[in-house]
């Protein structure tokens, strides 16, 4: 439908101007905490953050599941970009952003992807043909990525900034700016944030669209509706198997990212916010390449085979980066880390598409993401132990999430024969 065309191009373009502040958002806050000797805390703050969007993650799957999905988006993005929007106002005013603002924009961003994704996975679906999943799902993933290419490259910019003239370390090459960059303040940072929600708002208001398939709304009790998404699962235990073990690069990407990553930078190879940046640019440019190529690579390839190839170089990537310590092979470490945390996804999410109705797809994927953030809850509060904040005890982090990559991915290996014959949704 030459309509639905135009109504994905508007939503990828939304989500990839809002994501492209969350970005750097997301990586302000810890980098923070690191440069204030607080990674402690910081972790602390976000195992407890992560478990509150626990019960959020579940009405959240409802939600999308019970309304129209661009409604969702309009009325997210509306909050979210009025919370930032006045945690930056308060900055403006006061000269700096006290510690629970910080959090504020933090905890928005977090409770936000807690319903972004689940709501973008089932608008995407409800407008798409089924032989249209991998290539619509690779798109996602190719503009997500680019965006993070940018954002990542910006977010240590502006973190930091620049004297005229100084080198900036991007993809272990040395790059000299012939001006200066003035390093931005938390509050100008949530400003540019909440203002791209509001850009993002205006080009959701604009998506005109079809369905494909027409859907069967539930209504009834909220408790009710919650139901059905476990029973589903229940009497589905092959799509809830794949659902749970192939998120977990996911969980390895973002307990690093949030957790890991400040600490391995500042404490075991003693780098800056350059390196910092550039390791997520890396990362960006790994996960942009997946998405430009998995779905060419694999499509003649089953999908749970490929997953769980993906799913052990992960494992092996995280064993290389406690084994080493050189800048250079970490960043290599990250491309590969983006390779395969978007390679695994653009399988995963396809296999979704194919086998879940769209009818109860957000409240699936909803109980996925609630199950991700148990284990990444885990991981996080195991890793506030000061132990791992002390010297290069942070490799014992990253070897302990290697390890789980790979055991997830042994039970797939385990399960291959039922998770191939699983029947189509």
């Amino acid at each position: 439908m030459r309509e639905n065309r135009r109504a994905l191009r508007f939503l990828f373009t939304a989500n990839a101007i809002s994501g492209f502040a969350q970005g750097i958002s997301m990586l302000a806050v810890p980098w923070y905490f690191a440069r204030q000797g607080a990674s402690t805390t910081f972790n602390l703050v976000y195992a407890l953050v992560t478990f509150a969007s626990l019960f959020w993650g579940m009405y959240a799957g409802a939600l999308v599941d019970r309304f129209d999905r661009k409604r969702v988006f309009l009325v997210t993005n509306i909050v979210e970009g009025l919370l930032l929007l006045s945690v930056a106002a308060y900055g403006f005013g006061t000269g700096s952003v006290p510690l629970p603002g910080i959090l504020l924009a933090f905890t928005t961003t977090v409770f936000g992807y807690g319903i972004h994704y689940p709501n973008l996975y089932a608008f995407a679906q409800e407008i798409s043909r089924p032989e249209d999943y991998g290539r619509i799902t690779s798109t996602i993933e190719i503009v997500g990525q680019a965006t993070s290419v940018v954002s990542g490259a910006l977010a240590a910019l502006l973190i930091e900034g620049l004297p005229l003239g100084g080198t900036y370390q991007l993809l272990g090459a040395s790059v000299t700016l012939p001006f200066a960059v003035k390093a931005w303040p938390l509050h100008q940072i949530f400003l540019l944030d909440g203002l791209t929600y509001v850009v993002a708002v205006a080009l959701i208001a604009s998506i005109r669209h079809q369905p494909v398939q027409l859907t069967q709304v539930e209504l009834g009790t909220l408790w009710k509706r919650l139901r059905t998404g476990v029973t589903y699962l229940q009497e589905h235990r092959t799509i809830w198997i794949f659902g749970l073990f192939s998120f977990s690069v996911f969980v390895g990407l973002l307990v690093e990212l949030n957790a890991l990553m400040p600490m391995y930078i500042h404490n075991h190879l003693r780098a800056g916010a350059g390196a910092f940046g550039a390791a997520e640019v890396a990362y960006a440019l790994g996960a942009l390449s997946a998405g430009v190529f998995v779905h060419r690579l694999f499509q003649h390839q089953p999908p749970v085979r490929s997953i769980i190839l993906l799913m052990l170089l992960a494992g092996m990537g995280f064993g290389a980066a406690a084994a080493t310590r050189s800048v250079s092979l970490f960043l290599a470490f990250s491309l590969v880390l983006g390779i395969t945390n978007a390679g695994t996804r653009i399988l995963r999410v396809s296999y979704l598409f194919a086998h879940v109705p769209n009818e109860v797809s957000g409240r699936v994927n909803s109980i996925f993401n609630v199950a991700n953030v148990l284990l990444r809850t885990v991981f996080i509060l195991l890793f506030t132990l000061p132990f791992f904040a002390r010297g290069s005890n942070v490799v014992w982090g990253y070897a302990a999430l290697g390890a789980f990559i790979v055991a997830s991915a042994l039970v797939l290996v385990a399960r291959y024969r039922q998770l191939s014959a699983a029947p189509a949704g």
